[in-house]
């Protein structure tokens, strides 16, 4: 019978998926489609800029994304004209023509590469709104590259644009996002006055919210069994120490899937966690293992032969401390005494080779010893290459 993977549906994990409900954002999310409720209640009446800034994985694109999703629904059931438009500054190399016409081709997909300047397309869509009598929301994702590339002028013409028209329906409003809030306080003050009105902040995913986040997507996307919840623990302990990185910590889950798929397992495993995680950061170089002394490269070896034969994604520093002595016989030498041992194990955790945490238990609090970014097949392979 041949393998079928462990996937049901790997969409769900694909980072351009967006949610029906977004966990752990209920408040931010609550305030901003309240800042745009004019649209539906007393359209054409307002106009609204806002401002969402976070860290990267903070969930601002998500939001943003499924905000213009409710609100185009919405306002097809009341029969209200509404469309939201999500433009990345980054992926048009931060050039105002080349916002408003992707902006524009929505509505006129015909309209012309050439022949205009930033001013006179920025015209023709509000002439363009005008006879289709629409409202448009415009979000400017990593609006950074906009103000790098055009400075505060290119802001200040968007956000001014309408009121300018100060007879007439109000067509546009505009959504930034930056992961970098210092980037607004070179625009000029009028323009940082009016995009300071409404500023949403997301924080930094905690652990436990990586985790529900994590849970969420893995039941639509995996087949039941095939992600333990230490699996997930394991996987949201290393996108928090990632700044909280959401998109991280899916990416992760997705290709630690594709590992489990590729070595025909029934579920994921801690090491095609470990062997992701080590395509999306620089794993030990080896000149860092020649580097430490003979005994911190043997507790190194123990610690990857014990997780080459463990399905969990920690270990007790007893169960290290163990391979260590193991190895050490292996290879001739007299083990270190505890406190020695110690020692090791922190230089180790020091160059992000290994990651140690006090727990809580019933015994009391108590070390556990974890294997990250590394593979430990690839680490056992290297270490024993240095020394012999």
């Amino acid at each position: 019978m041949s393998h079928r993977g462990v996937f049901i549906d790997e969409v769900v994990l694909d980072l351009q998926y967006v949610p029906r409900e977004l966990l752990h954002r209920d408040e931010e999310f609550r305030f901003l489609t309240g800042l745009f409720k004019f649209i539906l209640d007393t359209p054409y009446e307002m106009s609204q800029r806002v401002v969402i800034v976070g860290d990267v994985g903070s969930g601002k694109t998500v939001m943003a994304q499924r905000f213009g999703l409710n609100l185009m629904e919405e306002a097809k059931k009341r029969r209200v004209k509404a469309k939201y438009i999500h433009v990345n500054c980054r992926e048009v190399r931060g050039s105002l023509f080349m916002v408003i016409q992707r902006a524009l081709r929505v509505f006129r997909p015909t309209f012309p590469d050439r022949g205009y300047s930033s001013n006179e397309v920025l015209d023709t869509m509000m002439r363009v709104l005008d006879e289709d009598e629409q409202q448009l929301v415009l979000c400017l994702d990593e609006v950074d590259a906009l103000i790098e590339k055009e400075g505060g002028d290119a802001l200040y013409n968007l956000t001014r644009v309408q009121e300018e028209r100060i007879e007439g329906a109000r067509r546009l409003s505009i959504i930034c996002i930056s992961k970098n809030p210092e980037v607004f306080k070179d625009l000029d003050r009028s323009t940082l006055s009016t995009l300071q009105r409404n500023v949403i902040r997301m924080s930094q995913y905690t652990n436990m919210q990586l985790s529900d986040i994590l849970t969420s997507r893995s039941k639509l996307a995996f087949k039941p069994g095939a992600v333990s919840p230490e699996i997930i623990d394991f996987v949201g302990e290393l996108a928090s120490r990632e700044h909280g990185d959401a998109r991280y910590a899916i990416d992760l889950l997705w290709r630690s899937g594709k590992y489990s798929d590729t070595a025909y397992a029934k579920e994921v495993l801690p090491e095609h966690v470990r062997k992701a995680a080590a395509t999306l950061f620089p794993v030990l170089k080896p000149e860092e293992i020649r580097r430490l002394n003979r005994h911190e490269q043997l507790v190194l070896l123990g610690i990857a032969r014990h997780f080459r034969h463990s399905n969990e994604p920690h270990a007790t520093t007893g169960e290290v401390e163990l391979s260590y002595q193991v190895v050490c016989e292996e290879y001739g030498e007299k083990p270190r005494g505890h406190t020695q041992f110690w020692k090791y194990l922190n230089t180790l955790s020091s160059l992000d080779a290994v990651t140690t945490k006090l727990y809580a238990s019933e015994k009391g609090r108590t070390q556990r010893v974890s294997l990250d970014k590394i593979p430990s097949e690839e680490l056992e392979r290297e270490v024993t290459r240095i020394l012999e």
